[in-house]
């Protein structure tokens, strides 16, 4: 974990929006992580845990729903937010029920 700069958990399985996203938040000062999948996230978490993680809603093998609850589970103080293409209130429900802070739906700019 950098001591000076929030490091955040990108995880998407969209490569190329995951990859102009990591960028642009390199670009704003976060150390990037990144993750094409659930499972890769999580595994990614447990070696060190991030301060953030944005978290995209459909994936293959494990859902964001998961993965939002596996983070917090691992880290209640990570802030998550969870991103979709697929937005609805339940879902958006379910997310900050299992642990995210924020739910976002695409295209969302990276200022949000």
């Amino acid at each position: 974990m950098s001591e000076s700069n929030p490091t955040i958990l990108l995880v998407d399985d969209d490569e190329t929006f995951r990859k102009r996203l990591a960028r642009a938040l390199t670009e704003r000062g976060y150390v990037v992580r990144e993750a094409p999948d659930g499972e890769a996230a999580i595994a990614s978490a447990r070696e060190e845990s991030p301060e953030l993680a944005l978290v995209d809603l459909r994936m293959p093998g494990p859902s964001g729903l998961e993965v939002v609850k596996a983070l917090h589970a691992l880290d209640p103080s990570t802030k998550i937010v969870v991103l979709t293409g697929y937005g609805s209130i339940a879902t958006a429900l379910d997310a900050v029920r299992l642990g995210a802070t924020h739910y976002l739906t695409k295209p969302a700019d990276v200022n949000e």
